[in-house]
């Protein structure tokens, strides 16, 4: 008897001691939270979806040039580009948006889905997803008022591969494609490029649950239009209950990748960048 109710005790315990390691091995397997805060950098868009029935409420802001000076007040004086855009998780892997740029009153829609989730066993190592943008161009004066509908569209497609190395470390690499039915002529004989390709970078490090340094730098691969130059900024975020405040350094004035891509302007590296941030506020509904 004595025996018997050893070897029940005995199996009792192994059994338990089994279902905890599976518990564990399951949490272990679980996907990696948080492998970038938001669902962007500064005007680069990350892997992140937001969960299904949440609306995250987007105010994306800079401001002119730091390089003018005293006079311009480090171009806090200057007109600043402000983007209003809101997006919704339709499902954990689908999210959804709509924005308007005060530059060129450009309204966009977008779409991002996630593919592939990035484990903590690393049997999946990194996260995809993908994104489409649809813009177009409302502004109406002189210069664009003889433009159809078709010839004001501007489009963006990428694929975001993104791994989180450790708590602390989020890199991204996206390969992406940016198009403009209609291109300006800045200057005689210049001929500009309707499509640009490049592949974007970005990163996160996190020195605690809350505040991260952030980068993404939008090199152009191949032709590209005259006088343009690869957009870069640099970041500091901080999470506050459900905000996730964004404030940086960029060269580019725009908050659409496409943009960014194909008309940007200003090198960061020779002192030409403006100061910006973004509010981010997620609701559950």
């Amino acid at each position: 008897m004595k025996y018997l109710t050893t070897l029940l005790l005995l199996f009792l315990l192994s059994s338990t001691l089994m279902a905890q390691m599976q518990r564990q091995r399951a949490v272990k397997d679980g996907p990696v939270e948080d492998i970038f805060r938001i669902g962007s950098i500064t005007g680069m868009s990350t892997v992140t979806t937001l969960e299904a029935k949440n609306l995250n409420s987007l105010i994306m802001h800079n401001f002119g040039l730091v390089s003018t000076g005293i006079e311009e007040f480090y171009g806090l004086d200057q007109n600043a580009a402000v983007r209003l855009g809101f997006d919704y998780g339709v499902t954990d892997e689908l999210t959804i948006g709509i924005g308007r740029t005060s530059v060129e009153d450009n309204v966009d829609f977008r779409a991002k889905y996630l593919i592939l989730k990035q484990l903590e066993s690393d049997k999946i190592p990194v996260q995809i997803a993908i994104k489409g943008d649809v813009g177009i161009n409302t502004q109406k004066n002189t210069q664009f008022d003889e433009f159809t509908f078709q010839e004001r569209l501007n489009y963006f497609a990428s694929v975001m591969i993104a791994r989180k190395f450790n708590k602390q470390l989020s890199l991204q690499i996206a390969p992406m494609v940016s198009h403009f039915n209609t291109v300006k002529i800045e200057r005689v004989g210049e001929i500009p490029e309707n499509t640009h390709y490049g592949l974007g970078i970005g990163g996160r490090y996190a020195f605690d649950e809350r505040k991260a340094i952030t980068f993404e730098y939008l090199p152009v691969i191949g032709d590209r239009s005259p006088g343009t130059k690869n957009h870069f900024a640099l970041g500091y975020e901080i999470e506050t209950g459900g905000h996730v405040f964004q404030m940086f350094f960029m060269s580019g004035k725009w908050f659409t990748e496409q943009h960014l891509l194909a008309r940007t302007n200003t090198n960061f590296f020779e002192g030409d960048f403006r100061l910006g941030f973004n509010i981010n506020r997620v609701f559950g509904l």
